[in-house]
């Protein structure tokens, strides 16, 4: 996976090596790899790039740490307590299915510029996809698990932690896998919407002076972050698939 990863890499510099080369594409609208390149070593030289990767890594992790945790507990709750799930289904759906663009102005008022409403939009957006995966994991997982548990005669507590939570564990990571891609996204809408630090503020800030370099050096250090994150929670993924699955 990590070669095919690189080769895609690779290829795709030397596309767009070629795309400028050929068509002497103009660098204000697509500057080469190696001024973008150029570029990013600037502003980690000058305008103290590796802080501003490090706010952003900041928030995406806490957050979706939030979502993650709070997601797992309300799928155990959904699960066990079905008329708590009703109750509750039409306010997630509708922090769901709001568009985060309009949301982030609001956490921002409530909450104000610095990192606090960046995380608490992480979270909603890691909220829901593993919270899904919780739900499922729990009510539809396999069958032979519960029939094992009432054999071995478990309490409820010993059953959830040895049986059901270990059979959730691969759609909870399924949603996890999900909700980093969705992470991203939010952690750049909400530096875009307001902050004065962190790779979505370089990005606004690229944007604002006309510096395509910066702006593409941005989506790609985003790009990349945002693949690393989902090729270790997909690493984990498909190490726990054959673990907690009967023969």
């Amino acid at each position: 996976m990590l070669l095919r990863g690189i080769a895609g890499l690779i290829a795709t510099l030397v596309l767009w090596t070629a795309i400028v080369f050929i068509f002497q594409v103009p660098s204000f609208l697509l500057p080469g790899p190696m001024e973008v390149l150029n570029r990013l070593v600037f502003l980690f030289e000058n305008a103290k790039l590796l802080r501003h990767i490090g706010v952003t890594l900041t928030e995406i992790v806490a957050g979706f740490v939030l979502g993650t945790v709070t997601g797992i507990l309300a799928g155990v709750v959904f699960a066990r307590l079905p008329r708590v799930e009703r109750f509750a289904t039409p306010l997630i759906l509708l922090l769901q299915t709001a568009p985060k663009i309009a949301i982030a102005p609001l956490l921002l008022l409530w909450l104000g510029i610095g990192p606090t409403p960046k995380i608490v939009l992480i979270a909603i957006v890691t909220f829901f996809p593993v919270m899904s995966g919780m739900v499922t994991g729990l009510r539809y997982g396999e069958g032979s698990f519960r029939d094992l548990a009432a054999v071995l005669k478990l309490s409820p507590w010993q059953s959830f932690w040895h049986i059901e939570l270990p059979s959730a564990l691969p759609a909870v990571l399924a949603g996890m896998a999900v909700a980093t891609t969705l992470a991203m996204t939010a952690a750049v809408i909400g530096e875009l919407m307001g902050a004065n630090e962190g790779i979505g503020y370089l990005l606004s800030s690229g944007q604002e002076n006309s510096d395509t370099a910066v702006v593409i050096g941005m989506v790609l250090l985003l790009s990349l972050i945002g693949g690393a994150f989902y090729e270790i929670i997909e690493l984990i993924r498909r190490r726990s698939l054959g673990r907690f699955q009967l023969s």
